[in-house]
Order: C-alpha cells, then sequence, then structure tokens
C-alpha cells in the first residue's frame, strides 16, 4: 500500500496523534529503502533518531507536519524543541543529526516533491556546527533536561536510576541546610526526573 505523505494534515491533531507513531515508522522505513536512506547509512549504519525526535516533537507541540513544514517552522524545532525536549551525554552524540535529517529532507523533496525542502536542506547545512552546542546548552533545555546536566557536572552517573537518586537527594539536601554550600556542588532542580527516551534507531543491514 502506497504511503501518503500529507495524511496527518486533514485530521484534527487527536485522530492524527494516534496515528502519528505509525506514520513516522512507515516513511522512516521508505526513507531507509530509498537511494538517499542507502547512502546514508553506509557513513551511518544506525538511522532513525533525529527523524523520530524531529517529527514527532514537531507534530505534538506545533502540529508540523512534513508536507507543511517551512523553514521558519525547522528552526524552531531545531532551535528550541529539540535542545529542549532531547537529552545527550556529549556533543558527539548530535554529530549524525544534521547528516540524517538533511539526507531525510533529500529523500522527501524527491519523492514527494516537497517544494519547501530545498530551503529546509539549506538551513540545516548552516547549522551542523552549531547543533551539537544547542543541543548541550543548559540555557537551552527545560527543567528535566537541566536536571539530568546539573548532575553531569557535578560528576554523578545520570545514566542510571541510581545516580539520577543520588544527585536529587544531594540537592534536597542542600535545600535543607544539611550538606555544603550549594556552590561547593554543581546546582540541580529539585526533585525533577529524566525520562530516557525509546530509541527508534535501526541498524541498516
Amino acid at each position: 500500500m502506497s504511503f501518503t505523505i500529507n495524511l496527518l494534515d486533514n485530521l484534527d491533531y487527536d485522530e492524527a496523534e494516534t496515528q502519528l507513531e505509525g506514520y513516522i515508522e512507515e516513511v522512516t522505513e521508505k526513507f531507509l529503502q530509498s537511494p538517499e536512506g542507502i547512502d546514508h547509512a553506509k557513513t551511518y549504519p544506525e538511522v532513525g533518531n533525529w527523524i523520530y525526535y524531529f517529527m514527532s516533537y514537531g507534530y505534538r507541540y506545533e502540529a508540523f507536519t512534513p508536507s507543511k513544514m517551512t523553514k521558519n517552522n525547522v528552526e524552531l524545532v531545531m532551535e528550541s524543541l529539540l535542545p529542549r525536549k532531547v537529552s545527550i551525554f556529549n556533543k558527539s552524540d548530535a554529530d549524525d543529526a544534521i547528516p540524517e535529517l538533511v539526507a531525510f529532507w533529500s529523500f522527501l523533496e524527491r519523492e514527494y516533491q516537497l517544494k519547501q525542502a530545498k530551503s529546509i536542506i539549506t538551513y540545516l547545512l548552516s547549522i551542523k556546527a552549531k547543533f551539537p552546542d544547542w543541543m548541550m546548552d543548559p540555557a537551552r533545555g527545560g527543567l528535566a533536561k537541566s536536571f539530568l546536566m546539573g548532575g553531569m557536572a557535578a560528576g554523578f552517573d545520570m545514566t542510571s536510576q541510581e545516580g539520577m537518586n543520588e544527585f536529587k537527594d544531594l540537592y534536597n539536601a542542600q535545600l535543607r541546610g544539611k550538606a555544603g554550600k550549594p556552590e561547593d556542588k554543581k546546582k540541580g532542580f529539585g526533585t525533577w526526573t529524566q525520562t530516557k527516551h525509546k530509541s527508534p534507531r535501526r541498524k541498516k543491514k
């Protein structure tokens, strides 16, 4: 059955959200089987996370769909939504983001003749060096992400629940005045806990 790129455009938000996961899954599979996807996977074998984050957060927070997205919409996703909602542990974790999204939009341009794709690709290429810094910038993060980054800066293992709990306990103790001065440790953010994102990443065979 053929894939309809504008499937979400004619649905109300609640109805579209129930189909969003399947929509992202299907368009990602089509990308993986495309010339653009195959070529991209030669350099980056694990594909899918950034497409998923880009489309999922873009729709859930702003109702952006690929067929109607503009360059300004993409700027909002890349400069605000992703840095606020997605947590990485090193700048290098974002090195594959722009190549993946450029390849994906190149596929959309060819396969679905999306007129806005050219300007979107140009924009994505222009932020390749800056995007990893944005993803690690606490000023762009939400509370949960700031909690995670504060714990990392203080030397806690924020990849484990134990590490997150230890950092939370330290911060709460500081608030109660039972630990050292706050400046002796990097500042945390109360009782927030960080939700690890489910990874849709897949390896191209």
